[in-house]
């Protein structure tokens, strides 16, 4: 199973790889409430930005910020599993409400994404996410994230 200490690198909690691993670490979880803190990715190269003239920098797109916060909750949910003895669950986001971006991103700028599950019907979770830098709230979001049952998973 490995070592469960926190931080703990992303890639050995969620399966992306690569350009697709936009986040970097879990750093914090909490066992009472299930709400983690993730450590956003510095990687974050422009393949996911646009340049922005008036600041001669470049922004992460809004939807990139939206796969970090699904990612921070597999992540979450990837370090739930090895805490039960688990392999890692396959997951899929289903589903955005109450999207607000409160302003755009810098590639250059460090973000954490605080995650938790709100509600679970079956196999369909709801969770709050919000994106930080450093003490400002710049994205937030209710995720819907569909977990297929273990036997369909295994396919």
């Amino acid at each position: 199973m490995g070592n469960l200490e926190l931080p703990l690198p992303a890639h050995d909690l969620i399966p992306h790889r690569k350009t697709m691993l936009l986040i970097e670490a879990l750093l914090t979880y909490d066992p009472e409430t299930g709400a983690g803190i993730i450590l956003g990715g510095t990687k974050t190269g422009s393949v996911f930005a646009v340049e922005d003239d008036k600041k001669k920098g470049a922004l992460l797109e809004e939807v990139v910020l939206l796969e970090m916060m699904a990612q921070a909750y597999a992540c979450l949910r990837g370090y739930e599993d090895q805490l039960a003895g688990l392999p890692p669950s396959m997951g899929f986001l289903v589903g955005v409400r109450h999207l607000i971006c409160h302003r755009r991103v810098a590639v250059s700028e460090e973000v954490t994404i605080k995650v938790a599950t709100t509600a679970q019907v079956e196999t369909f979770f709801l969770a709050e996410a919000e994106v930080k830098v450093a003490d400002e709230r710049v994205v937030e979001a209710e995720l819907k994230i569909w977990l297929p049952p273990e036997e369909e998973s295994q396919e």
